[in-house]
């Protein structure tokens, strides 16, 4: 019996039928008596590589198949083609036998004949000249919907160097206290490290790291463009700053750790993610935060204003951290951008009018598309006089700027997907 490929499909159920996010049932299933690094593995790499496996599936598969039968064949197409540690026929005859509980004899020879035939033919991609959105889509196993977008703004040539890029597999982490005492703590647990091209923080080995308790009050878990977002917000000492749509509290953390006499407001719509905001800064040792529920597109009157920064780091698609979450687009399609841009701008328009004359607003998401980046921006700008935008500081990392609005594209950042647009308040 494999029991990393037998609990890679109890996950990954979970994650397509019951639409569970991967992260949360790794967290929840983590089992140190296997391999749980491959299973993390196995786990991500089916659900980044779906739309390719579906392909990859129907080259032998005429006939829809039963839901969980095709998590079982996208997991053993997975394996064949990207796992070496377990052998070609070990792979099959663990899908067989796990398929021979899921259902009949008939449909287990189903699946080990598919397997095999999988396993003895090459792939072949939709020809590019015919169908260029077709065959990106396949070759990189991005929906067609975003390809289209990308493509209706950027060339062939920027497009696929964008989905080609593959990010580290660290992660970004941001140092709290005792950094040269943190760094040797690593070092002595042989925990792979590398250091960010921001100050205080580095890349680690995740899957190492979190093992170790007695590390938790050094670090928080936090990307690079997210420090970026909330260190351009210009905050200094005694200035009051709203953070509108903030839990879990990262950015509000960064700006909050700047000085003890900034005063932050952090806000979310959800009671329960206000908790994890007080929770979050109760770990950080920060009290200048305050914790607050509030829907980001519900004018409040006495906040008129009243803010010298406000940050506005909107619900978005996430289409710019499909890398590190590629269960985001398993369920998310087109239709849903319209809904978001406009939620998008009504967070916009309501919190500008929060901000102090000579005050700073940052606009800011995790995705990579016009319509929930510069269009909004343009949009605000052409119906809101009294604001223009203004450059920020990128760190040194390399970004996209088009009249000062930022995007980092992962072939050009070297980071995960995200937007910035800073404005001042003229009048």
């Amino acid at each position: 019996m494999n029991k990393e490929l037998r609990l890679s499909y109890d996950i990954l159920k979970k994650v397509y039928n019951d639409r569970t996010f991967a992260s949360i049932q790794l967290n929840k299933d983590a089992d140190k008596s296997i391999n749980f690094g491959l299973v993390t593995k196995i786990v991500y790499g089916v659900i980044e590589k779906d739309i390719y496996l579906e392909y990859r599936i129907k080259e032998f598969v005429k006939n829809p198949t039963k839901p969980n039968i095709l998590t079982l064949l996208k997991i053993g197409a997975y394996v064949i083609e990207n796992i070496n540690s377990i052998p070609l026929y070990a792979c099959i005859n663990e899908i067989v036998e796990i398929t021979k509980g899921e259902s009949d004899k008939y449909i287990a020879g189903f699946v080990n004949a598919t397997l095999k035939n999988i396993s003895k033919k090459a792939v072949v991609l939709p020809d590019s000249k015919t169908n260029i959105v077709r065959h990106l889509s396949i070759k990189h196993s991005y929906p067609e919907w975003i390809i289209k977008k990308l493509l209706s703004y950027k060339t062939v040539e920027f497009v696929e160097a964008l989905l080609s890029k593959k990010l580290t597999t660290l992660t970004h982490i941001r140092v709290l206290k005792n950094y040269a005492e943190f760094v040797g703590l690593l070092t002595d647990n042989n925990i792979r490290y590398e250091k960010s091209i921001l100050d205080n923080c580095l890349y680690v080995e995740y899957s190492d790291l979190v093992n170790k308790k007695e590390l938790l009050p050094y670090y928080t878990v936090q990307g690079l463009p997210s420090i970026v977002s909330a260190l351009s917000l210009g905050a200094k000492a005694g200035d009051k700053v709203l953070d509108c749509t903030g839990a879990p509290g990262g950015k509000s953390g960064v700006v909050a750790g700047l000085d003890s006499s900034i005063d932050v407001t952090c806000c979310d719509i959800h009671s329960h993610r206000v908790l994890l905001i007080k929770q979050y800064m109760k770990k950080l040792g920060l009290n200048n935060v305050t914790a607050q529920k509030q829907d980001a597109t519900v004018y409040k009157d006495e906040w008129k204003d009243s803010f010298d920064c406000v940050l506005c780091d909107v619900p978005c698609s996430g289409v710019g951290v499909i890398s590190k979450k590629p269960d985001i687009m398993l369920n998310r399609v087109a239709q849903d951008i319209t809904a978001l841009s406009s939620t998008q701008y009504k967070i916009l328009c309501n919190n500008a009018k929060y901000v102090k004359a000579g005050g700073s607003l940052v606009y800011s998401t995790c995705s990579i598309l016009k319509e929930e980046n510069e269009d909004i921006v343009n949009r605000f700008l052409k119906n809101n006089s009294g604001f223009e935008l203004t450059n920020i500081d990128t760190f040194g990392v390399n970004v996209q700027n088009e009249n000062n609005m930022y995007t980092f594209y992962p072939h050009i950042s070297d980071t995960e997907g995200f937007f910035i647009a800073k404005l001042k308040k003229i009048k």
